[in-house]
């Protein structure tokens, strides 16, 4: 056989990647060719008021959620506002729950906001964040977006994902919108206008700065500025980059409860439960298909097996239908959602009873950024010229809203109702030794008149005069919840 010149599958090559690549930027108007400029804000309106709706009871007790009032709001109220701004915890910065209930505390001890009303203040500011992402839905470029359906579906997801309320309105998860935003910019097309474009680095280096969700996606910002060879979206990268490096270099510290590997079977049997049961068959299907295969693995055999080669079947099948068409907006979405579900699941994830790794209710915030993503991907993928996929992928977005409508009024038990937050601070004020409850009620918000020393994080013992805002008396709550059996077996 002939050699083949190099300089000839170089050029192979480039002719390939140019055919496979999205190319130059899209330049279609997106959102704003389908709808004017009051009915994107009536859309963003109807959006705002489904989020309140989902946790109507929390906004009417006023609530903050485990860490956010036991550990940041806490921390803030007794340490000096430097310390409490720029505090690593749990391995990395959050600087929108750092920053968030320090701005409370602050607001509080000048007088210019009513203590009773402390939650709502930091449930306004998290809820502003998460209307970030939809205000990119509105007003991006995109061809998956120049179509009515696809932009309201879009936005029905983002608000009624099943099993997600976790993350809306608490600024402890601000970090997963921002993440979810950095995702949707890097399917997006190019803004026309400078301050757009100024205005899309913002999430950009904000993300990484408050979780390291956004990180994990940086490897496809630099695919798709290669792909893309264009400048603009080199500064996106840049961006992306730079907040990465700050929180990696000057905040980010192994942690003992992370990166416990799950091996490959047990992954790939979460994320089916996760993002096809669930999403697909109903959340009932999946709270009971999930003690299923449970038991299943506890006994291995054929039907563990078999659950296995499902579950890498159906997201082999995604990943060649968005594959083959190309470097295109379904790619960016899909691959997003896949990339954060295996690491959050795989390796991220705090430690809970195994017997939770298959419930869907089980640490239900990561199921929010690979549903969602997932979810405007299978969009994307209907909205290309191949009409192959369209009538199977919009029958599966029509379940995901579905399964997500089924859940959207009753949240997981201990989302959906809690103490109220005023009675709360009538008997603090008598008495401010008082934790004050938070949501689940065995977080107690420790608001008294002194400070007490925190011993180094660690695994081991931890002195009983240890005050709860501090991340060892946290690390060691974490360990024992891990070693129960969890609620979420029956989260209603």
């Amino acid at each position: 056989m002939n050699d083949v010149p190099v300089s000839s599958l170089a050029f192979r090559l480039r002719r390939w990647w140019a055919a496979r690549a999205d190319g130059m930027p899209d330049t279609s108007p997106g959102a704003a060719a389908v709808y004017s400029r009051n009915q994107r804000l009536l859309l963003l309106a109807g959006f705002t008021i489904l989020l309140i709706m989902r946790m109507r009871v929390a906004w009417w007790h006023g609530r903050f959620l485990g860490e956010e009032g036991t550990i940041f709001t806490a921390f803030a109220w007794h340490r000096p506002a430097g310390e409490a701004l720029w505090r690593s915890f749990a391995g990395y910065l959050n600087l929108g729950a750092n920053s968030t209930t320090l701005a409370m505390v602050e607001l509080v001890r000048a007088g210019l906001l009513p203590l009773a009303q402390a939650p709502r203040f930091t449930m306004t500011i998290a809820t502003l964040f998460q209307l970030i992402p939809a205000i990119l839905i509105l007003t991006a470029r995109g061809r998956w977006l120049a179509d009515r359906g696809a932009v309201f579906g879009c936005l029905t997801i983002l608000a009624t994902a099943p099993f997600t309320e976790e993350v809306f309105a608490n600024t402890l998860h601000i970090q997963f919108h921002l993440a979810l935003a950095s995702a949707l910019i890097l399917a997006m097309g190019i803004p026309a206008s400078r301050v757009s474009r100024i205005a899309y680095c913002v999430p950009l280096v904000l993300a990484p700065l408050c979780g390291p969700g956004a990180i994990v996606i940086l490897p496809l910002f630099v695919l798709r500025t290669l792909a893309d060879r264009d400048s603009d979206r080199l500064v996106q990268t840049g961006a992306l980059v730079f907040g990465s490096a700050v929180q990696m270099l000057l905040f980010f510290t192994p942690n003992p409860l992370r990166g416990h590997l799950l091996d490959p079977a047990t992954l790939a049997n979460v994320l089916f439960v996760r993002l096809v049961i669930m999403p697909y068959a109903s959340v009932f299907t999946a709270v009971w298909l999930g003690d299923l295969i449970y038991k299943l693995s506890l006994a291995g055999g054929p039907g563990w097996w078999l659950t296995t080669g499902l579950s890498l079947a159906c997201f082999s099948l995604l990943v060649y239908s968005v594959v083959r068409g190309g470097l295109d907006s379904a790619f960016w979405l899909v691959m997003s959602g896949l990339m954060l579900a295996a690491v959050s699941f795989g390796a991220g994830m705090l430690p809970i009873h195994p017997s939770s790794w298959f419930s869907p209710g089980a640490a239900a915030r990561y199921n929010f950024l690979p549903l969602v993503l997932i979810g405007m991907g299978l969009i994307a993928l209907a909205m290309r010229n191949d009409r192959r996929y369209r009538n199977a992928c919009l029958c599966l977005v029509v379940l995901t809203i579905m399964s997500g409508s089924f859940t959207f009024l009753h949240p997981i038990g201990i989302l959906g109702s809690g103490p109220d937050w005023q009675s709360e601070v009538a008997v603090w004020q008598n008495d401010h030794d008082h934790l004050l409850v938070a949501w689940p009620p065995e977080w107690g918000v420790d608001l008294s008149d002194r400070d007490r020393p925190c011993s180094p994080p660690s695994l081991g013992n931890i002195p009983a005069t240890e005050p709860n805002y501090c991340e060892g008396s946290w690390l060691a709550l974490v360990v024992r919840d891990s070693k129960l059996t969890a609620w979420h077996k029956k989260p209603w």
